[in-house]
């Protein structure tokens, strides 16, 4: 899947449609650009059932932050 991180946040919560929860090791991201502004480091957090939360230590600015995400169960 994709996602965004606007310009002003600082995370993005996506709803990920697996039938189970996965683990930290079952998601992988890669970034499509480079924020105007340094969004410094990011982590995946807050993983449930349903989403997870894609957070940046700082607001990635006017052009936002473009990422892909990929979620492997095995």
């Amino acid at each position: 899947g994709t996602g965004t991180i606007a310009s002003g946040a600082t995370s993005a919560v996506i709803t990920h449609g697996l039938s189970v929860t996965p683990t930290l090791d079952d998601i992988s991201i890669t970034f499509g650009e480079q924020g105007t502004a340094d969004y410094g480091r990011w982590w995946v957090g807050t993983i449930t059932s349903t989403q997870f939360t894609l957070n940046v230590s700082a607001d990635p600015g006017v052009s936002a932050l473009d990422f892909a995400w990929k979620a492997i169960i095995l």
